[in-house]
Order: C-alpha cells, then sequence, then structure tokens
C-alpha cells in the first residue's frame, strides 16, 4: 500500500533476477489489486529519484569545474527539488553559494496557452505558500540562512531594475532550475537570468516536454527555443532527466563542427 517504505522500495526500483527475463517484472498477479493511489506514488517517486540523480551529478560537474556561483529556481512548489539543491551544495561543500526561490507562492497564473496537463489551467493550482515553503527549508536545516524568497507571478517580479540589482550585486547562476510549467511564465524568466549567467551555468528545464504534449512548438520548449534566437550565450546539450526534462549547458564562441 502506498504508505508501506517496503512496498515503495520494490516498486521504483529494477531488480535483477537470475532467470528470464533478467529483470523482476510483475505480473497481473502482483498487480491485482494496483489502483490509482499507487499509480501516483508510484510514478512520483520514480520521478523524484530521477531528479535527484540530477541534483548529484550536476553539483558534482560544478564542483569538478570550478562554477561558482549561486543556484536559482523559478517555480518552487513543495520544495522538493530546492531541498536536493541544498543538500547536494552541502556535500560539496559549496559555503557561498546562496539560494533563490521565485515563485508566485500562489499557484499557476492564468493561461491562454493551452496545457494538455488539465491542473495547468486551473488558476491558483499547485500552490505552496512562503511561509510554508520556508518552514520546508527550515526544518531541512542546510544553509537556511542562504535562502531567500522572490514572491509575485514572474511578469510582474522580474523587472528590469530586478535583474539588474542581481546583474550588479550577485554572483552568477551556477544552477538555475526553470520549474514553472506554463509558457507565460516561462519567457520573461529566460529575459531575466541573461546577463546572469556564466560559461560553465547549468540550465535545468524540468518541463520541457511535459504539459504540451512534447511539443517543441508550445510551452516552456517553445520558450527556451526562441530565448536561444535571441541570446547572446549558446547552449550545449547536458543531462537527460526523466522522459520530461532536460539540462544545458552555457558557452561563449562557436563550438567544432560536429554534434553533441
Amino acid at each position: 500500500m502506498p504508505g508501506n517504505k517496503s512496498s515503495i522500495d520494490s516498486w521504483s526500483t529494477v531488480r535483477g533476477v537470475s532467470v528470464e527475463p533478467w529483470v523482476d517484472v510483475p505480473d497481473e498477479v502482483a498487480l491485482a489489486d494496483w489502483d490509482h493511489e499507487q499509480s501516483v506514488v508510484y510514478n512520483q517517486v520514480n520521478r523524484q529519484t530521477e531528479k535527484y540523480r540530477f541534483y548529484v551529478r550536476a553539483f558534482d560537474f560544478l564542483n569538478d569545474n570550478r562554477i561558482v556561483g549561486d543556484y536559482h529556481e523559478f517555480g518552487c512548489h513543495r520544495g522538493r527539488t530546492f531541498r536536493m539543491a541544498l543538500t547536494e551544495a552541502r556535500r560539496q561543500q559549496m559555503a557561498d553559494m546562496r539560494f533563490y526561490a521565485f515563485d508566485s507562492f500562489e499557484g499557476l497564473p492564468p493561461t491562454s496557452s493551452a496545457p494538455s496537463q488539465r491542473a495547468w489551467c486551473q488558476p491558483g493550482a499547485l500552490a505552496t505558500s512562503e511561509e510554508d515553503f520556508l518552514a520546508l527549508i527550515r526544518r531541512h536545516g542546510i544553509y537556511v540562512d542562504q535562502v531567500s524568497t522572490v514572491p509575485g507571478y514572474f511578469d510582474s517580479s522580474l523587472t528590469p531594475n530586478v535583474r539588474a540589482r542581481f546583474a550588479e550585486e550577485e554572483n552568477k547562476i551556477a544552477l538555475v532550475c526553470v520549474d514553472c510549467d506554463l509558457h507565460e511564465s516561462a519567457v520573461p524568466v529566460f529575459d531575466f537570468i541573461e546577463p546572469l549567467l556564466q560559461e560553465g551555468s547549468i540550465i535545468y528545464i524540468d518541463d520541457l516536454f511535459a504539459g504540451y504534449r512534447g511539443s517543441p512548438a508550445k510551452g516552456v520548449a517553445r520558450a527556451f527555443l526562441d530565448f536561444q534566437g535571441r541570446s547572446s550565450w549558446r547552449f550545449v546539450r547536458h543531462l537527460d532527466v526523466g522522459w520530461w526534462g532536460r539540462s544545458y549547458i552555457a558557452y561563449r564562441g562557436d563550438a567544432p563542427n560536429g554534434v553533441l
């Protein structure tokens, strides 16, 4: 059942066996009582596991390549990936990193981009209040004093003045997580981070293939493609994260001939 740790562990792990088919593939008997709630837990465990693996690898990359900067996250519902970032920064002893949580803290804004994910069509969905978010961070207990929130919908909170202040007063971005679901939300995010990037900055786009049936003509994917066309930065594909996301590394100059 969903609350049982041993059953959750078995759902999320591909286990080898010593006979055909060489992996443990649950059969109809094993799934006889499988229900919707168990499907939700199964998917979430697998998805969050993939995300955490990404954060482990990303912070190892930052440490090994001496990329010094801050962590920015746009869309911080329930602080899951934010806590992953705090943990891996601590593991890599990045004591000077600051962590910025950009979110409305009131849920999603209205949208006209017609996402296929029905929950994203509901204004106010996926809301975690600023108070609840900070309580989660305090309970986590890592680099708490280095966490700052920037509340507001991105089209109003990410003003030219705020961008200029970050560019003048704060470190460059080491890692940014763009997890804002909607095309309208992503457009101002990419414009905001443009002057804050450095060579080696990682951009993790959480919803590259989510919410719009995987179409690059819509959603966050379209916003990122359009941003690349006007950005002074170039981006190389880095890591795939599950079926939904991907990271890119910012760089300057022309790459050699060939495809990475």
